[in-house]
């Protein structure tokens, strides 16, 4: 009994990662609003009960689609990042090449930002990539590649603020080199993290950084 047991749980995680990858294959082919179940089924080549009977509800579809999508990203580099916002960079760099993840990464802002019952789970992973920047980040300045003067939370949310508009810019404005405008706004992003505010009073700091 517990042979048969074990068959089946594999036989539904074997089902459920088909649905996955038919999800990631249907989320490139067509707009964000155009798939759902009947469409992943498809794609997928799985009756649609079945996708309905293993992803009950389309929000934890999309939440582990999501995750396992997002956990792909990165697993062919050649070469690891050198700091955050190398990082970062090549992660953008990975966008531009499937801007189906992109699609899903701006349409699961309305599910985070919404009163259902997975608003807070999709919350919690924009929350945990910011503290991962900013992990990394702390890191690049304790090891001296990165000059900050803020905390680092402040810069990680800037620099998630820089990628997350271009991973929008890429979607409606495909004209833009999104990696050129990055290094740009990286450019400013650093000197402002190099600045110290002087105050009005302060004159002598005030010459000594002019």
């Amino acid at each position: 009994m517990e042979t048969l047991h074990e068959e089946r749980v594999e036989d539904e995680q074997s089902l459920a990662e088909r649905i996955v990858r038919g999800a990631i294959r249907a989320y490139r082919l067509h707009p964000f609003d155009a798939v759902d179940a009947a469409v992943v089924a498809e794609v997928a080549g799985i009756p649609l009960e079945t996708v309905e009977r293993v992803f009950p509800t389309w929000d934890a579809l999309l939440l582990v689609t999501y995750d396992r999508w997002t956990q792909l990203r990165g697993t062919r580099r050649k070469t690891p990042p050198s700091c955050t916002i190398e990082y970062v960079r090549m992660t953008l760099a990975e966008d531009i090449a499937d801007p189906g993840l992109v699609r899903v990464l701006a349409g699961v802002i309305t599910v985070a930002s919404s009163e259902s019952r997975f608003a807070e789970l999709f919350r919690k992973r924009f929350e945990e990539y910011v503290e991962q920047l900013r992990v990394g980040l702390q890191r690049d300045v304790d090891g001296g590649a990165e000059e900050c003067v803020i905390p680092a939370h402040q810069a990680a949310t800037q620099l998630l603020a820089v990628y997350e508009g271009l991973q929008i810019q890429m979607l409606v404005r495909p004209h833009i080199d999104v990696l050129v405008e990055f290094d740009r706004a990286v450019h400013t992003l650093r000197q402002g993290w190099r600045r110290r505010d002087v105050h009005s009073w302060d004159l002598d700091e005030a010459v000594l950084t002019s």
